[in-house]
């Protein structure tokens, strides 16, 4: 399997983690790679209602952990013109379990990994992308067995700074020493302002203690865009850029965002 494996954490939901998730993945396929996006949120999953193929998923990871599946019969690819597969997720309680009824975490994580690392071989995945639900769950585990890398995505609020920080602290402790950070949706204007009460992005990367990856800014057009509405407005650039960076390119922060990289100064007071 391939060494770019990355998990998507964070521990407030509500921060579009699995949009920014997807986001990324869309953008790496845009660059001309291959790309796996294992939905491991087994609590609220969504990314199948995201790519918009929530009709068509027949069997999900733990069909494949299970073998009950192959694993073209597990994957889904929701855009013709990319090469991005999505392996779907199941809900918790349908988890392979041992005969009490509660999931064994070692062999659980074991299983999943199995699944995915079978998936990324299949389709000779450049990067893998796991994303995780909101907070330490069990997808979280199974993601930090496998994944060399993490992005936790933050919110512009003192709650999400606070729990981004935490996110990264207890990925360490799980051996995912590779973390860093992506905000979303940064607030420009309100940032931008004197006087302003909302953190600035020094602010952030001091309160979570995390290296910063990139910014996506506020974009309505983005969460329309991924329901099949229109065209993401100023998230796409912002996500190519992570993704350039992802890829081991020298990016600026606000590349390709010409209204933005004249307010900087006051973005990072």
């Amino acid at each position: 399997m391939t060494e770019n494996v990355l998990l998507f954490a964070s521990s407030k939901g509500g921060v579009g983690k699995s949009t920014v998730a997807l986001g990324l993945a869309r953008a790496l396929a845009a660059e001309g790679r291959r790309v796996l996006l294992a939905d491991f949120d087994f609590c609220s999953p969504c990314l199948d209602l995201l790519c918009g193929v929530e009709d068509h998923v027949l069997y999900t990871v733990s069909d494949l952990a299970q073998e009950k599946c192959s694993v073209e019969n597990a994957l889904l690819r929701p855009y013709e013109t990319q090469e991005l597969y999505l392996l779907p997720a199941v809900q918790e309680d349908l988890l392979p379990a041992n005969g009490v009824g509660r999931s064994m975490s070692s062999e659980l994580n074991a299983l999943l990994g199995s699944a995915v690392q079978k998936a990324a071989e299949q389709i000779q995945a450049d990067f893998v992308l796991l994303d995780t639900g909101a907070g330490v769950s069990t997808g979280l585990e199974a993601a930090a067995a496998i994944a060399r890398s993490a992005v936790i995505v933050a919110g512009h609020t003192p709650a999400s700074i606070r729990a981004a920080g935490r996110s990264g602290q207890r990925l360490q402790t799980c051996g995912v020493t590779d973390v860093r950070l992506v905000i979303n949706p940064f607030d420009v204007q309100g940032a931008g302002v004197k006087k302003s009460v909302r953190h600035s992005m020094l602010e952030i990367m001091d309160g979570t203690g995390l290296l910063l990856l990139g910014v996506v800014p506020y974009d309505y057009a983005l969460t329309l865009e991924q329901e099949g509405h229109g065209a993401a407005g100023e998230a796409a650039p912002a996500l190519r850029n992570i993704a350039r960076r992802l890829l081991g390119q020298t990016i600026p922060l606000f590349s390709g965002l010409p209204k933005i990289r004249k307010r900087k100064r006051t973005l990072f007071r």
